[in-house]
């Protein structure tokens, strides 16, 4: 399916199944020898065989349904195009082994770039051995793998994926395997916008933020979840984007991977309703649609039976209500909120971090009340070795969701003004997810709870501390190898990505929502959307971190990108089509070109 999308250009797609076949020969191999076909008309309607074309035989799309003219027909086994395709044959591994160098050649830009990527990430893995291990988050994420449980703080999808990797125990291996997966999110993107007819360079500068963006190294040489859901969500948009009319199983993929995503991040939850919408839109495939939503329900679901079997709550966290009380100190006025007796303890009168300050002091960032040990809902004192969880009850959780939900009501718009402000904050500043360094993070600089925990979770996983355990810093854990950490700490002081580039980038993608095209504004519809929702909700919850923007850069450079596809959707690649398929004669209006065709339509 890969294959046959970036090797065929600038192609549609798999073609409507409801416009009929334009050949029954095309269409129907066991039906006997294609007769000839009688050459296209360069312009103007099609006489008796389907839909009007655009600009002759190798428009692509009707103006208002994106639908492929039935002058073409894409081959399912090598991407060439024409109203006498060879029967399919059946594709093996091996063949599709052999394919590789045409669909290079095919795509050079693209394929020079994803080369080119790897480079950097080799000297990542080099200068930040074994990985990099960010605050208390990636012991959690290790302790639960090797246990097998649910966290309170955050949903525990990603310590799954650490567990199936346990066995050899090598942060090493998981950082190697993310570099990985960006590299296949990278071919994903690359790979939708050119099934909608964006051009070979603006599809691989869709995807540049995803293969040179040092933020994005950072990500992957992470041992947190963020960069699994972000490919999981890419993925589930790639299967949905990459067929014209996706078949029910396909969209029922669609939804369970960004089901299990929403398991890593809940911010991909929405994006699941999102998918099913897109397709009623599109297709009004309301059974899709329905597969789609249901089969992203079910690893959501059984993650949050999983969750309640063991924590007795029925929820993906006892950390939401938290986390939303948390955000409302920036704002929340209780002689406005009025709150019962039993919420006056969550006042911002009542926190002691900011009982300490000054009489008109700016009040304090969201994380230091949710983090502080004299806060009312550490009043429980610590079990066991894991710290930092006593906080997270089921009780404590709903009653910091009621006082949240009060607060919101009573102050709409003061809680729209701190959102819209944080949210602002990506757009204007030149705020980057930089590496560990140049200083070396040393384990002085955790306390002695938190360094032993460290520790423990470390040795749990990998079977020894051994070149890490002096190496964990209070925010990362890593131990830096001259020259490559410096030869990375030189590279993400000049590249990066400057808020109003980004701002630019998504003002253009907004654009496209505007577009006559439909199949490329209804794309472009979800992907902006699905962009803004994870960049708002966790910064709504919570506060800002550009972390939490990474995942959206992605989805509003493909936004971007959807408003420069062609309108006509040319043919395929001419070239391709003679290496995959030398015995198949070209059809009269493939051997060459009209001389006033339009550059648009011309084999790429």
């Amino acid at each position: 399916m890969l294959k046959e999308t970036l090797g065929r250009g600038d192609g549609p797609g798999e073609p409507d199944p409801k416009a009929g076949p334009a050949n029954p020969a095309a269409s129907a191999p066991d039906a006997g020898p294609a007769p000839e076909p009688a050459p296209a008309p360069e312009t103007g309607p099609a006489a008796e065989t389907g839909p009007a074309a655009e600009t002759g035989p190798a428009a692509g799309a009707a103006p208002e349904t994106g639908e492929p003219a039935a002058e073409e027909t894409a081959s399912p086994t090598d991407g060439t195009a024409g109203p006498a395709s060879a029967p399919q044959q059946p594709t093996t591994f091996r063949a599709r082994l052999t394919s590789l160098p045409q669909l290079i050649r095919a795509n050079r830009l693209f394929s020079a770039a994803l080369a080119v990527a790897i480079i950097p990430r080799v000297i990542v893995m080099l200068g930040f051995q074994p990985a990099v291990l960010f605050k208390l988050d990636s012991y959690d994420y290790l302790w639960d793998a090797v246990h097998l449980q649910p966290n309170p703080v955050n949903p525990n999808g990603y310590s799954v994926f650490l567990w199936l990797f346990k066995p050899f125990h090598s942060l090493t291996l998981i950082a190697g395997i993310q570099h990985v997966l960006g590299l296949v999110a990278a071919v994903l993107v690359y790979a939708v916008m050119r099934r909608f007819g964006v051009r070979p360079w603006i599809a691989t500068l869709a995807s540049a933020t995803i293969l040179f963006d040092p933020a994005q190294f950072n990500f992957e040489q992470l041992i947190m979840a963020d960069l699994l859901a972000m490919v999981l969500m890419i993925m589930a948009f790639a299967v949905l984007l990459l067929r014209e009319d996706p078949s029910l199983p396909r969209a029922a993929t669609a939804g369970l991977l960004m089901g299990v995503s929403a398991t890593i991040r809940p911010t991909t939850l929405p994006l699941i309703l999102f998918m099913g919408i897109f397709l009623v839109l599109r297709r009004r495939a309301w059974l899709k649609a329905v597969a789609t939503v249901l089969a992203g329900a079910l690893p959501v679901l059984a993650y949050m039976s999983w969750f309640a079997a063991v924590y007795g709550s029925f929820n993906l966290t006892n950390s939401n209500g938290l986390f939303l009380w948390s955000r409302t100190m920036s704002f929340a006025n209780c002689s406005v909120i009025k709150p019962p007796a039993d919420l006056r303890a969550l006042c911002i009168e009542a926190q002691p971090r900011q009982q300490a300050l000054p009489p008109g002091s700016q009040r304090l960032l969201p994380k230091l009340f949710l983090w502080d040990h004299t806060a009312w809902m550490w009043n429980h004192p610590q079990t066991g070795v894991v710290p930092d969880t006593q906080a997270f009850t089921a009780a404590n959780n709903d009653r910091a969701l009621r006082f949240a939900f009060l607060a919101i009501k009573a102050q709409p718009l003061q809680f729209l003004h701190v959102v819209a402000h944080d949210v602002a904050t990506p757009f204007v500043a030149n705020d980057v997810f930089r590496f560990p360094g140049p200083r070396q993070p040393r384990s002085t600089e955790l306390g002695p709870n938190n360094l032993r925990y460290a520790h423990a979770a470390v040795r749990a996983y990998t079977g020894s501390t051994y070149n890490i355990g002096r190496f964990l810093g209070h925010r990362y854990g890593t131990r830096l190898v001259h020259p490559w950490s410096t030869i990375i700490n030189d590279y993400q002081m000049v590249v990066s990505m400057p808020g109003p580039l980004f701002a630019l980038i998504v003002a253009l993608g907004f654009a496209g929502l505007f577009m006559k095209r439909r199949p490329q504004r209804l794309a472009a519809t979800l992907l902006w959307v699905s962009a803004l929702v994870t960049v708002v909700l966790p910064i709504a919850e919570h506060e800002y971190t550009y972390r939490y923007v990474l995942p959206a850069v992605p989805l509003a450079c493909m936004t971007a990108a959807l408003v420069f596809a062609r309108r006509d959707q040319p043919a395929p690649a001419a070239a391709l089509a003679a290496t995959a398929a030398p015995d198949h004669p070209a059809a009269p209006e493939e051997e060459a070109a009209a001389p006033d065709q339009p550059e648009a339509v011309r084999p790429a």
